[in-house]
């Protein structure tokens, strides 16, 4: 019995040791360390977008977040299926194998217009209808689920809105798509920054710019 007894302690020692718990109360590795978010600018992104996307995710997440040095636009991601723009599930493949090792997750940013193929069911590879719509449509961002990468793009956040609108939207937008990669899916709650925007940037506007208890829950 004293055997086990001593056992006990020297593993709850352990574990204390081994655990940290920030302000938030986040249990973090101390071997890990913290979770390190790196923002990958596309070229002739402005700066001042970066920055903002910096500052929010730092504030959301409570996470360590570093700007990489821009890089062009990859060319396989290009596409004229319908305007000029790139294809955000290329991107996000692109920076899924360009993430560096003193990051643990890439948040590609970029101006350009970013577009996916919407389908009614994925399994049947059955396009949403109308196809030509849908075939290449036009998006905000695109995370992928418990993956390494997402991709956020300013050019459709424009429309309507003041400034202070605008860097809303690009903020939110990017905390939702970091929300993905941390194994988040769009959630019913409709003030949940968690919500599928429904094609529509209104939905983006009426959220509350927070994650809900259900979903903060998860990532916690």
């Amino acid at each position: 019995m004293r055997k086990l007894w001593i056992m006990a302690i020297l593993i709850c020692s352990g574990v204390a040791i081994f655990y940290s718990c920030n302000r938030k109360g986040k249990f973090r590795i101390w071997d890990s360390g913290p979770t390190r978010v790196g923002i990958q600018p596309f070229v002739n992104i402005d700066p001042d977008e970066v920055d903002s996307v910096k500052n929010a995710v730092e504030r959301m997440y409570d996470f360590e977040v570093v700007v990489l040095e821009p890089v062009d636009l990859p060319e396989m991601a290009y596409t004229e299926i319908r305007y000029p723009r790139y294809r955000a599930d290329s991107l996000v493949e692109w920076l899924s194998h360009h993430v560096p090792d003193s990051v643990d997750m890439v948040l590609g940013l970029t101006n350009k217009d970013i577009s996916i193929t919407k389908y009614k069911d994925a399994s049947r590879n059955e396009i949403k209808e109308p196809v030509w719509q849908y075939r290449d449509f036009g998006i905000f961002g695109l995370g992928r689920i418990n993956g390494k990468a997402c991709v956020v793009s300013s050019n459709r956040l424009h429309k309507g809105a003041t400034q202070k609108m605008f860097y809303k939207r690009l903020t939110r937008i990017s905390c939702h798509e970091v929300g993905h990669v941390l194994g988040l899916r769009h959630c019913p709650e409709k003030k949940c920054l968690m919500n599928d925007a429904n094609e529509t940037i209104k939905t983006v506007d009426k959220s509350t710019g927070k994650l809900c208890e259900k979903c903060w829950n998860k990532i916690h």
